[in-house]
């Protein structure tokens, strides 16, 4: 039996069959931002992959198995940026993007929000589906505009929403609600001449565009989404497909083995 182990071993090196895929968390690469970010066929040099990596503005790693965020230093002028559904713990060395002005990090492990205020022009952050427990609203640029902390426990913290629409005089959408005339003014923001107490505006014009801004950015997101769900279902397809030819190579291999090890020419005569 230890024979056809060994065997089996020296089967699996020789023809490559896949091996179970280790779940341990990734660090960002070089190669991964070109993987997901350029085509396979657009780098002939690494000169011509640095320059392209500078030019790039919207990045998108998320779905990477990533465990923490760095070396992203290579980026240029990045403005969109998309971590979302990986592993990462905290929110780190994002200083060197300073024209960052959308990112996502949903469904990660994350439990404080820091290390963002650097980040002067940032106007939608998607935080939600973390482990938040405390917003602290001293962390979070004034310059937002969208924030998503749905999911996360702090949004159960009495007075939570008020706190952090008073920190940030230019939201106009938290956890997917737009915010109300009352609320503004609760928080003691000013507020245009026309807003009625229902919170309706006679500024159609500004609401509209508003709206249009969060509906754009949520369309992104969505056909972000859509563009990754087709993209594991065909790698799902692939792989299963893989697997049964590994199966059936693995099995053609044991029975041709089998078959060795019980001919009378294997046997070994004693001297």
């Amino acid at each position: 039996m230890e024979s056809v182990e060994v065997a089996e071993d020296d089967i699996i090196e020789k023809y490559g069959l896949q091996q179970n895929v280790s779940t341990k968390p990734m660090k960002i690469t070089v190669s991964m931002i070109a993987r997901r970010n350029l085509p396979s066929t657009s780098v002939a040099s690494s000169e011509e992959l640095v320059d392209k990596l500078l030019r790039l503005t919207h990045v998108r790693l998320d779905r990477e198995n990533i465990g923490e965020i760095d070396n992203l230093e290579i980026l240029g002028p990045t403005t969109n940026l998309y971590l979302q559904q990986n592993y990462i713990k905290k929110i780190e060395n994002l200083d060197s993007l300073m024209n960052l002005r959308f990112l996502v990090l949903s469904g990660n492990q994350i439990e404080v929000i820091e290390n963002l205020m650097l980040l002067e022009n940032l106007q939608f952050l998607d935080l939600s589906d973390n482990l938040i427990k405390e917003c602290d609203e001293d962390q979070l640029p004034r310059s937002l505009t969208i924030l998503n902390l749905s999911n996360n426990p702090c949004c159960n913290n009495a007075g939570y929403r008020l706190k952090v629409i008073k920190a940030l005089a230019h939201l106009k959408q938290l956890d997917g609600e737009m915010l109300s005339y009352i609320e503004r003014r609760e928080a003691g923001h000013d507020t245009s001449p026309g807003e009625s107490d229902e919170g309706e505006s006679d500024d159609d014009e500004a609401d509209e565009e508003n709206k249009e801004s969060y509906h754009k950015a949520l369309d992104e997101v969505l056909h972000l989404s859509a563009n990754i769900i087709e993209r594991s279902q065909a790698r799902a397809m692939q792989y299963k497909s893989t697997h049964k030819s590994n199966m059936e190579k693995i099995e053609e291999m044991r029975s041709q083995l089998r078959q060795v090890m019980t001919s009378p020419r294997s046997k070994i005569t004693p001297r």
